[in-house]
Order: structure tokens, then sequence, then C-alpha cells
């Protein structure tokens, strides 16, 4: 097994065992009413039910996971010819590194996807304890980690497919 499909094997299962974590820990921490905005001065102006949180994150987490999966078992299928790939006479050789790439990338934005919406819920748990002050600054992080983790998946492919396909150099 190579090392980025390993590390991408791992990624998702971690980040699986970690949304399912964090959305039962935020549940059973949410009050009944989960505040989601707050104003200048850290008041909470809007309030959500916490089973509507629950509801809406079991939602994207049960998708997310069941059609990106689907469509990863399913390009392998996809005709070579109808692929499209740059290099696409180099990657027509090499169709199962083709496969491994692309299905990795698929398995790769599932997990970033959950890694974000577990950052989300812990921060939002984070956010709704009684006797913490709440400070912009200490989850000013959450936005620029969310937007660099799903960037850099969604460079990752395009990147990938302009290199040439690794292993061996008979066809170079």
């Amino acid at each position: 097994m190579k090392t980025g499909t390993f590390f991408v094997r791992v990624w998702r299962i971690v980040s699986i065992l970690g949304l399912l974590f964090a959305l039962f820990n935020s549940y059973i921490s949410y009050p009944s009413d989960v505040a989601v905005r707050f104003d200048e001065l850290t008041n909470a102006t809007q309030f959500i039910d916490r089973e509507t949180i629950f509801y809406i994150a079991v939602a994207i987490f049960l998708i997310n996971n069941t059609l990106i999966n689907a469509v990863a078992r399913l390009f392998p299928r996809v005709p070579t010819e109808q692929v499209p790939v740059p290099n696409k006479a180099v990657w027509t050789r090499h169709r199962d590194q083709l496969n491994e790439v692309v299905t990795n990338w698929f398995y790769a934005l599932m997990a970033a996807i959950n890694t974000v919406l577990a950052l989300g819920l812990m921060v939002l748990s984070f956010l709704n304890r009684s006797g913490h002050d709440i400070r912009a600054v200490d989850y000013a992080w959450l936005l620029p980690l969310s937007t660099a983790i799903l960037i850099s998946v969604l460079v990752a492919l395009p990147i990938r497919l302009f290199m040439k396909p690794g292993g061996d150099d008979r066809d170079n």
C-alpha cells in the first residue's frame, strides 16, 4: 500500500470517529437552545434547538459519506476514453494508478468535510458552555483552518493529475 493511500484511509477513519465523537459529545453538552450567533458584546442573538443541530449534522454526515463513497466506487467503471484528465495518453496506460489517485481524492474530500464539520460542532459546543467567556480570538482559527483543509484537498487532484504516474519507468 502506498503512503498516500494509507494516509487517506487513516484520515477518513479518524475523521468519521472524530465526527461521531464530536456529534454525541456536543449534543450532550448543548443546552436545549444553542446559541449560534453573537453580537459584538458576546451576547447571544440567535438560537437553534439542539435536536435541529444534531439532525442537520447527521444528515450532512450521511449525505457526505454516502454520496462521495458511491462516486468513488463508480469512478473505476467509467470508460477510459470518457475520463477528462490532462496527459490523457499517459494516464490511459496507467488506469489502475488513475483509479487509485481519484478514489483517494474522493476519500480525502469525504474526510475533509467530516473534519470541518467535527471542528464546527466542537467550537459550537465550547461557545455554549456556561461560565466560559466568549472571545472571538479563541475561535478565530476555525475559518482559516477549515478553508485551508478544503482548498488543499480540492487543489490536490489537479496537481496530481498534471504529474506523471509513479511506479515503473518503462513508458517514459
